[in-house]
């Protein structure tokens, strides 16, 4: 068997240095671009899962007070291991810094009275429309505007307010005792 040297046809040559040198970089510039948007996107997500969390903690609370409002308007309590006192809706506590109750809820939206393990703050503001008018069709002695405001990372306690650091969310409904 006989082997031959075959030379090198014109159209038929590999890559040079330059070209493989200059690949590669662009190939590292676009894994540097693709790389840096995992952050924003990891934030997003984050926000996102928060904005569902504080949604569905604020609407358990909510629909706890309205089904309960028609038999105790003035005696409301909330669904936690260690409730709060009894939540009168026929008052007002208009005030964030001086909620009618205050809470915490963990990352699974589980709502307790400790801060341990807490990653949201939850605020329960009524207004019994003393000061304001009360919408149609309440009549003001039979109807509470509730306000829940849930803020991540939690409050430390009820009379602190907001940073720029937190994310604060309220959530309105009026609750009737009828």
């Amino acid at each position: 068997m006989k082997h031959c040297l075959r030379m090198p046809t014109p159209g038929r040559r590999g890559f040079s240095l330059v070209e493989v040198v200059l690949a590669l970089g662009i190939i590292s510039f676009a894994i540097v671009a693709i790389l840096g948007v995992f952050p924003l996107g990891l934030r997003t997500s984050h926000s996102s899962q928060d904005d569902a969390r504080a949604t569905q903690i604020a609407q358990n609370v909510l629909n706890a007070m309205a089904s309960q409002s028609q038999q105790n308007f003035t005696n409301i309590v909330l669904p936690c291991p260690s409730p709060p006192p009894p939540i009168n809706l026929a008052s007002s506590s208009t005030s964030p810094t001086a909620p009618a109750a205050f809470l915490y809820a963990d990352n699974d939206g589980q709502i307790s009275g400790s801060a341990t393990n807490a990653t949201y703050s939850i605020s329960i503001i009524t207004d019994d429309f003393s000061t304001t008018a009360s919408p149609v069709p309440f009549d003001s002695g039979f109807a509470n505007k509730v306000t829940i405001r849930i803020v991540s990372p939690p409050l430390a306690s009820a009379s602190s307010t907001p940073s720029s650091g937190q994310t604060a969310q309220d959530y309105v409904r009026v609750i009737s005792k009828y």
